[in-house]
């Protein structure tokens, strides 16, 4: 496909790819996602949020309590306070999601 230029002239395909590539280079990175593991220490289900002692999250961020928003407010109905969890993140430059989590066994097994 050419696009009229000046003079009648038209845009080489190398100068609409090159458009294009600026175009499509223009939409923001997808979110990073971040495992992580810790024990919920409180359930806030009217801020949407969760308090989690997490250990560290290698190339993020140190151990530390912290408070994490949902994504899903449906997550906290799963979670109590004193259980050890895995969970996801979502990161983007703006912001910071928990977007997944899961119970982790604390049972030991004896041989």
């Amino acid at each position: 496909m050419q696009f009229p230029h000046r003079g009648g002239e038209y845009c080489s395909t190398a100068l609409q790819i090159a458009l294009l590539v600026g175009v499509l280079s223009c939409q923001p990175p997808p979110p990073e996602k971040l495992v992580g593991q810790g024990i919920v220490q409180k359930v806030v289900a009217e801020d949407r949020r969760v308090v989690i002692a997490h250990d560290d999250i290698p190339g993020f961020m140190k151990a530390m309590t912290m408070s994490f928003e949902v994504r899903n407010p449906a997550l906290l109905e799963k979670l109590t306070p004193g259980e050890r969890v895995r969970f996801t993140l979502e990161k983007t430059d703006q912001t910071l999601y928990l977007v997944a989590v899961e119970k982790e066994e604390t049972g030991s097994s004896s041989p």
